[in-house]
This record gives C-alpha cells, sequence and structure tokens, in this order.
C-alpha cells in the first residue's frame, strides 16, 4: 500500500509503541511505501522538541533521518482545497494526492472525520491495520 503517515502517529510510534508503531514497521519491512514532506517532518520536529518530550534537538534528527530512509519525499507543492477543519491539515492532503496514495493515517479527528479525500481513505491506525485483515 502507499501511505501517508501523519505527524501525530509518527510521535505515537517512537513514543508509545502500539498500533502506530506497527504501522511504521510495515514500512520499515517493505510492506508499505512511505509518503512525506519537509512539511510534514518539520510538524514531526516541532512536536518532538516540545518541553513534554525532553529531546535533544540530535536525538530528534535521529528520529527524522529514520524516518527519511525508508520515506519517499514529495517535493511539489500543489495547493488543496480547504476540506479540512483545520488548514494545517492540507499538508497531509496534499502529500496524499501528490503520491496518489492509499491511505492517510492519521489520529486527528479533524482529518478523520473526512472519511475519505479524492479516493484516498483517512483512517487511524488501528482501522488501517483492521482493514488489511480483511
Amino acid at each position: 500500500m502507499k501511505i501517508v503517515i501523519d505527524a501525530n502517529v509518527f510521535v505515537s510510534s517512537f513514543f508509545w509503541g502500539g498500533n502506530p508503531r506497527v504501522v511504521f514497521d510495515r514500512v520499515i519491512n517493505g510492506f508499505d511505501e512511505l509518503f512525506i514532506t519537509d512539511e510534514i517532518l518539520n510538524e514531526i520536529s516541532d512536536v518532538m522538541l516540545r518541553d513534554k518530550f525532553d529531546l535533544e534537538n540530535s536525538k530528534v534528527e535521529e528520529y527524522i533521518k529514520i524516518i527519511e530512509k525508508y520515506a519517499f519525499k514529495i517535493y511539489h507543492d500543489d495547493n488543496v482545497e480547504n476540506v479540512s477543519r483545520d488548514i494545517d491539515d492540507n499538508k497531509i492532503l496534499k502529500c496524499g494526492l501528490e503520491g496518489n496514495v492509499d491511505f492517510i493515517i492519521t489520529g486527528d479527528k479533524d482529518l478523520l472525520v473526512l472519511n475519505e479525500y479524492k479516493n484516498i481513505k483517512i483512517i487511524n491506525p488501528k482501522e488501517y491495520l483492521d482493514d488489511l485483515l480483511t
């Protein structure tokens, strides 16, 4: 499958494991193709640098390099219509369109409420893993 993983899922994957980690492990093991943009990477970095995570810049850079190692980077920056309640989510939708992905995997309620965007399913990590089993 071709997928976009939202920043919140990456953070959960690295810090708490569970279904978000299983999703990223699928990428690492070559079962899924991950697409990402610099905007998404910047968001991941910004979140991980928050005080509550207490991480050094060098550790955050390691996490970003791990993601980049397994991802196809999208550089084209087409605009998308504002369909999410949060316009900051447009970067996720843009990446999905440019990568012609099958799924956007997120925990963001503003994206999840859409269910689908231009034939891209928008689901949480558990739903994604369950969908693969059916």
